[in-house]
């Protein structure tokens, strides 16, 4: 079941980056057809605009955005392996080492050790340190994080913040 929640988001995660990208070329396009257009009209082409020069708050979203986003990952990911443990219950076993008792004519001590293991191997989910790959984009939160407080335009007051 978590398969099937995690696929969905990854999809829809990728659908959302696939819709931005396809509207940024068609803006792209767009433009380049106008000024393709007032070029064999002889008209002016028409300026492009310029981007806003970037202030030390963007650090400050980006160290925000990326720092939360680490939190929330490590604490999806630990959720995600510590809940995916799953155990048989024993009469599950002894039904198993009776059947394995059974048909492969040895002693039902021996096919409860044999199931054990089995079921040990089978019932591992993910490793809890999976979670640790949520100190990446915490690491890169806190980079921008950093540099927001020891840029040193922002402490001049230079420029728009």
């Amino acid at each position: 079941m978590p398969e099937l929640v995690l696929a969905f988001v990854f999809f829809c995660a990728l659908a959302v980056i696939l819709t931005v990208l396809y509207l940024r070329h068609r803006n792209q396009e767009l433009l380049h057809q106008e000024r393709m257009a007032a070029l064999e009209k002889g008209v002016a082409v028409p300026a492009t605009p310029e981007p806003a020069p970037w202030s030390s708050r963007v650090y400050l979203l980006r160290g925000l955005i990326w720092t939360l986003t680490g939190v929330a990952l490590a604490i999806c990911l630990f959720g995600i392996s510590s809940t995916s443990q799953r155990h048989e219950s024993y009469e599950s076993k002894a039904y198993d080492a009776h059947q394995l008792s059974h048909n492969l004519d040895i002693p039902l001590d021996q096919a409860m050790q044999i199931v054990e293991k089995d079921q040990a191997a089978r019932t591992q989910g993910p490793p809890v340190t999976i979670g640790l790959l949520g100190l990446i984009p915490f690491a890169v939160g806190l980079a921008y994080l950093a540099f927001y407080y020891t840029d040193p335009s922002r402490k001049l007051g230079a420029g728009p913040s």
